[in-house]
């Protein structure tokens, strides 16, 4: 195979797209989708800051599929990524204040606006056709929605991990002990630098002096172990250290107070343990207690209340507005911009 051209492509190597690599669960259900597979390949948009400044920028999504690469013609910029999770909505067409000032009315059905949480300013874009602004909106959209339906304990996991990511500096895949201090901090924890130490001396087990692969998952498993689960669980197991179905309605009804049956135990053992000879007996380990906890059934918050149940067909003037004189400002009082974009987040 001596001088043979295929051999020579694989000597030097290339970059490849590694398809339904999306794992689960922000993308479960899209395997294979066009829209989403179109936004893996990426695309290039004109990004519109002001009538004079409108830029071709290369976008695409990355194999995680929760992070957005955008090109960057900044010299020091730093951060070239966004996370999925930073997005409120995808509007399309011209209806952010800067697209209706910016554009013109012919170029209605190539915009589209990426909204985000918080005091971040839109990204108004424009493709370059209108097939390809819809696969935007509509991809993102899915991923959005998929964003939406994770239960608790996914919704922590890809909070926590999206967190390690923005911590992971110099994207190495790797955690030191300073990007740990970060993290931790980005997640609301306050400790003091010793015990940050101990924690990351414990998990390093490679003495390396950074965490990976396993370690990083060692690190997880600390964060979110929860010593009152284990007294919760302990006091109401008195079945050779499981649940029976006569333990955990003693739970629900004592501790959870609900209105609740046997019946109504034997249906969460079924549906929520993991261990298939403990569920044979009708039985609730710790972990299946653990899962339980996490899904709407085990959350205090009245799943009634998520979306909008007040009588919302008075006139506006019945009813109190939370908002402050001030709501309109998208930076600073004495010199930041003004905006309308600022009631509708």
């Amino acid at each position: 195979l001596e001088g043979d051209a295929d051999l020579q492509l694989l000597l030097v190597g290339g970059e490849l797209l590694v398809r339904g690599r999306c794992g689960p669960p922000v993308v479960a259900g899209l395997e294979g989708d066009a829209d989403l597979q179109f936004l893996l390949v990426g695309g290039e948009l004109m990004k519109v800051k002001s009538s004079s400044w409108k830029k071709n920028r290369f976008y695409k999504l990355q194999e995680d599929c929760t992070t957005m690469w955008h090109e960057s013609h900044r010299t020091f910029k730093r951060n070239q990524t966004f996370s999925i999770d930073e997005i409120d909505s995808v509007r399309k067409g011209r209806q952010s204040e800067g697209l209706q000032k910016h554009t013109e009315a012919h170029v209605e059905d190539l915009c589209f606006s990426i909204v985000f949480k918080g005091r971040r300013r839109n990204l108004d874009l424009i493709a370059t056709s209108v097939e390809e602004a819809r696969q935007w909106v509509h991809g993102l959209e899915k991923i959005l929605s998929n964003m939406k339906k994770l239960n608790r304990q996914q919704t922590s996991e890809h909070w926590i991990f999206n967190c390690m990511r923005k911590a992971d500096k110099n994207k190495d895949n790797k955690m030191t002990l300073k990007e740990l201090k970060h993290f931790l901090r980005q997640i609301n924890i306050e400790v003091d630098d010793m015990y940050a130490e101990v924690l990351f001396a414990k998990c390093d087990k490679s003495n390396s002096g950074s965490l990976e692969g396993p370690e990083i998952k060692h690190f997880y498993d600390l964060l979110i172990y929860r010593e009152e689960i284990d007294v919760i669980y302990g006091k109401y197991a008195t079945t050779g250290e499981q649940m029976s179905v006569k333990d955990l309605l003693n739970f629900l009804l004592n501790e959870q107070r609900e209105v609740a049956t046997m019946e109504d135990a034997v249906r969460l053992i079924q549906r929520y343990e993991l261990d298939d000879s403990a569920k044979q007996k009708n039985h609730m380990t710790k972990d299946g207690f653990l899962m339980y906890l996490q899904q709407e059934e085990g959350s205090i918050f009245n799943p009634a209340h998520k979306e909008v149940f007040q009588d919302m067909s008075q006139p506006i003037n019945h009813y109190f507005i939370s908002s402050s004189h001030n709501t309109y400002l998208m930076e600073d009082q004495l010199k930041g911009p003004s905006s309308t974009e600022a009631y509708i987040k």
